[in-house]
């Protein structure tokens, strides 16, 4: 298993972990914004539960806007300057609630090289990695941003969320790929044999479950935020290896390498998680920890805590 070696970071706990305590009465004037439901009052005095699971789970998460500012903000000292000298890769989920993570990016950086696949996963393997490295000079800076991503609900409930803008008025799961990696294990269903007529999904099953170790056994079955950490995982030691293979050839480039955990919210609200962050200068891998004092903790949708 990967070891989590940014010291800015803080484990994410299990899911068990954030229960949540309410009554089974309903407030008559609140409602959920997204369904409409009535929502549960709770038993001590309302609190915002989204945000107390957000900060139970994934502590010193990052509102998506500041996140991204700040990794610019971090990497202009050090020399990677925006639409100068520094090319960006994104690696997300194929699920359309990540894209404001890749616009963010793009509003930052500039064109993107887009590397990831279902639960972002980086299935663009060596051949779309040397495309990417392509595009840019031998002393170019590289800057990526690879992260799988989940769902919390207002109510706290993780693997939640709600589409209203494409019309659903019900429950949806993100990532639902991983949700349903997750739910063949817990069904005694596991399949993971290739198949032609599925390939990013085959892989993905048979790739975290080699790269980590995850629990194959329905009897001790992982639940959904354990196979979310299991591909943040996965998605890092791929990207370091295939970052590295490219800074052997070119010794004067540097790298820029961010993963994590995008966490969708309520009213489409985003987060980051950072797991683990990282330069790469002549051919050597260190840690990077980002600034703190380019934006106030007071701004608004900014989960307290940081980095």
């Amino acid at each position: 298993m990967l070891r989590i070696t940014n010291s800015a970071s803080s484990k994410p706990r299990s899911a068990n972990q954030t229960a949540r305590h309410v009554s089974h009465e309903t407030h008559s004037g609140n409602t959920c914004p997204n369904c409409h439901h009535p929502l549960p009052m709770m038993s001590t005095p309302v609190v915002d539960t989204f945000q107390s699971t957000l900060q139970r789970v994934f502590p010193n998460a990052y509102n998506l806007e500041e996140f991204v500012f700040r990794t610019k903000q971090t990497l202009i000292p050090k020399g990677f300057y925006p639409h100068v000298n520094t090319f960006v890769c994104v690696g997300l989920c194929r699920d359309e609630i990540t894209s404001p993570f890749e616009e963010e990016v793009e509003a930052m950086w500039g064109q993107a090289f887009i590397c990831g696949s279902l639960g972002g996963m980086l299935f663009c393997g060596k051949t779309g990695f040397a495309a990417a490295h392509h595009h840019a000079p031998g002393t170019a800076r590289i800057v990526y941003y690879c992260f799988t991503h989940i769902a919390i609900d207002n109510l706290g409930m993780i693997g939640t969320v709600y589409r209203t803008r494409s019309g659903m008025n019900e429950k949806t799961t993100a990532c639902g790929a991983l949700a349903a990696f997750t739910s063949e294990i817990a069904s005694n269903k596991l399949n993971l044999h290739f198949d032609e007529e599925d390939i990013e999904m085959s892989m993905l099953k048979k790739h975290i479950v080699k790269a980590t170790g995850l629990s194959t056994d329905s009897t001790n079955a992982p639940d959904l935020l354990a196979v979310t950490m299991a591909a943040y995982e996965t998605i890092t030691i791929d990207l370091e290896r295939h970052a590295r293979h490219d800074a052997e050839k070119f010794k004067e480039r540097q790298y820029a390498l961010f993963t994590g955990v995008q966490v969708h919210g309520p009213d489409g609200s985003d987060y980051c998680w950072l797991g683990k962050a990282s330069l790469i200068i002549n051919g050597v891998q260190s840690p990077l920890t980002l600034i703190t004092n380019t934006v106030s903790s007071s701004r608004p949708g900014t989960a307290t805590g940081g980095h």
